[in-house]
């Protein structure tokens, strides 16, 4: 936390993970998001407008010191699909079993 100012750390089902002060979001959704933004900080300012421009930096600061700790959590996360939901989960596919 000290090299990372306004990270903090949650323990939950899928381990530890890096979050943004004071939010409930993980540092990897704001990374995703930047990314699918081209990148560009100023549209991910106003995708995530409730948040200060601090946070957002010290989410960036995360990635830029942890980065394949990042791409391997939004890998992970967006190989979600319909398919692969219903076949590991199939109570919480949207179409059911």
């Amino acid at each position: 936390m000290r090299r990372c100012p306004g990270i903090v750390f949650a323990d939950g089902p899928s381990g530890r993970r890096a979050r943004i002060a004071g939010t409930g979001l993980e540092v990897w959704e704001i990374i995703a998001t930047y990314k699918s933004l081209g990148s560009d900080f100023e549209r991910l300012r106003q995708a995530y407008h409730w948040l200060t421009e601090t946070q957002l930096r010290a989410a960036l600061g995360y990635y830029a010191a942890y980065r394949d700790e990042i791409d391997a959590l939004v890998e992970e996360n967006e190989a979600w699909t319909k398919e692969s939901l219903r076949q590991r989960h199939p109570s919480l596919a949207a179409d059911g079993p």
